[in-house]
């Protein structure tokens, strides 16, 4: 049950990931404090972290599906790229100053205040490597075990006499 847990949490929080490039990430204000525009993460350094979300929530499946410890560290490592991104790119613009062109007044200055889309990004990248981390402490079993059963997959061994036509068998026929 915790490694389900596990694999929900770090699903969502890949989809926060992605949520948080469409999200108003900044709002530039005059020194009155009134809104002169808003900006998303998306306008401001493109799709990179959605895809960086995307890559995230496919490993996060394929770890589950296939019971690859490998994967969980493209989840972690992930993660760790949204977080640096967050802090490298996103958080030196917040109360920066500089002039904006509007429309009816010319040119105003303007400071770059932090919105809810900027704490998604960071909030979306601590529970990836969170999440990862969580699903790296489970062995290739348990991961396997976390998705839905399906029939007539092959989870045994073939039979001590070599592999059979096609046939696999389970660990429960090789011990008899």
């Amino acid at each position: 049950m915790t490694g389900r847990l596990a694999a929900i949490t770090t699903l969502l929080g890949a989809a926060v990931v992605i949520l948080s490039q469409v999200v108003t990430a900044y709002a530039l204000e005059n020194e009155l404090g009134e809104v002169l525009d808003t900006v998303t993460l998306l306008s401001k350094h493109g799709v990179i972290t959605a895809i960086l979300g995307l890559i995230a929530a496919l490993a996060t499946v394929y770890a589950v599906a296939a019971g690859n410890r490998m994967a969980t560290i493209v989840i972690i490592g992930m993660g760790a790229a949204v977080i640096l991104i967050f802090l490298f790119v996103d958080v030196p613009d917040i109360g920066s100053t500089g002039m904006f062109n509007t429309p009816t007044a010319g040119n105003l200055d303007a400071t770059g205040k932090a919105e809810a889309g900027l704490w998604l990004e960071l909030v979306g990248g601590v529970i990836l490597v969170l999440g990862g981390l969580a699903l790296r402490t489970l062995d290739e079993q348990q991961l396997r075990s976390i998705g839905p059963r399906i029939q007539g997959a092959s989870t045994g061994k073939a039979s001590a006499g070599g592999p059979s036509a096609g046939k696999v068998t389970s660990d429960k026929e090789n011990t008899t």
